[in-house]
């Protein structure tokens, strides 16, 4: 039996980085929990009050050969940030079992929405490693230097597009289960 080996290029998966900032809440009971929310929520997007945020960052590095007359990309690198904000109920703070219940379902089906914004971040982090990878050569490391970078930036633009699509879709997350009783 004779096997052919056949080599193709393997894209890593970007370096990420997350992080969870948390801001506190205080329900006595189920009724209690979405006034808290809207009370305590440093979250605010265009005058809009917000219960849960995820804000991603990707950069991203490349490394090129040059030769005579040419210029062509030889490693790329993406870094994703991620920073979650997510409301919680302290341990210490009392409440019955029933309103803990309901918090936490909540709190997963919003944190559920959140991370499906973080994946945008990820989708552009990936595709953006290949995209630049795919770059032909270049007369000049420069011109290369600015269209993988142009390139970048499209990309950027077109997954933070996917995030405002997606809360217009899911009415920031209502259609997905992020309600209260």
């Amino acid at each position: 039996m004779l096997g052919l080996l056949v080599s193709q290029p393997v894209q890593a998966e970007p370096t990420i980085t997350t992080t969870f900032q948390f801001y506190d809440i205080y329900p006595q009971q189920i009724k209690d929990i979405g006034p808290e929310l809207d009370r305590h929520t440093p979250i605010r997007v265009q005058g809009r009050k917000f219960r849960g945020y995820t804000k991603w960052y990707v950069r991203w590095q490349f490394n090129w050969q040059e030769q005579p007359g040419r210029c062509y990309i030889t490693r790329v690198q993406t870094f994703l940030t991620v920073n979650y904000t997510l409301p919680r109920i302290p341990a210490q703070h009392r409440l019955s079992p029933a309103t803990r219940a309901v918090f936490d379902r909540y709190y997963q089906a919003l944190f559920r929405h959140e991370q499906n914004h973080k994946n945008s971040g990820l989708y552009a982090a990936r595709e953006i490693e290949t995209a630049i990878t795919g770059l032909p050569a270049f007369n000049t490391c420069p011109a290369l230097e600015t269209a993988a970078n142009q390139l970048g930036y499209r990309l950027i633009e077109r997954y933070a597009q996917r995030d405002r699509d997606y809360d217009r879709e899911t009415d920031h997350g209502r259609l997905e289960g992020v309600v209260l009783p």
